[in-house]
């Protein structure tokens, strides 16, 4: 089952000094999926995250270009299977009401997604196995908080 996601950070992993980057499950958000990437697959997702404007177009904005060009859309990529600690994904390209599916590292699918404003996907089995749920939420605390305050405690006494 496919499972909506967006990328909720990168970062430098301290303890293998690689770039990760973190997949946050849209629709519940507890759940997440850290895929370890590359620099220049950082600094391109990251150029992408910051909608930094660089002047000449980088391979993922070159790809970009010419699907456009070609009168086509990134339907959306997916983040489909783990195999010898390797992550694999599909671009799904429609052109003339064909989709076309494309292979692709994850990095390279979602710095095009992000390019593209395409939606990203993972195989929920992927974020059972290799993801991680949230245990502690300070926005849920925060929320339980102030749903729980007494006006009247904030009362000059």
């Amino acid at each position: 089952m496919m499972v909506e996601v967006y990328v909720a950070g990168l970062s430098l992993d301290p303890q293998t000094n690689q770039f990760v980057v973190i997949l946050r499950e849209k629709s519940e958000g507890k759940r997440f999926l850290p895929i370890w990437i590359g620099p220049f697959e950082a600094n391109a997702i990251a150029i992408a995250l910051e909608k930094i404007d660089i002047g000449r177009p980088l391979t993922h904005d070159l790809m970009k270009n010419i699907i456009e060009a070609l009168d086509a859309k990134v339907e959306k990529v997916f983040i489909h299977s783990l195999k010898e600690n390797t992550f694999y994904a599909t671009i799904y390209i429609n052109i003339d009401d064909k989709t076309l599916e494309v292979d692709s590292r994850p990095s390279d699918a979602m710095a095009l997604a992000l390019r593209t404003n395409s939606p990203i996907y993972v195989d929920s089995k992927l974020i059972e196995e290799a993801g991680f749920v949230e245990e502690y939420s300070a926005e849920e605390e925060l929320t339980k908080l102030l749903q729980d305050l007494n006006p009247d405690e904030f009362k000059k006494q």
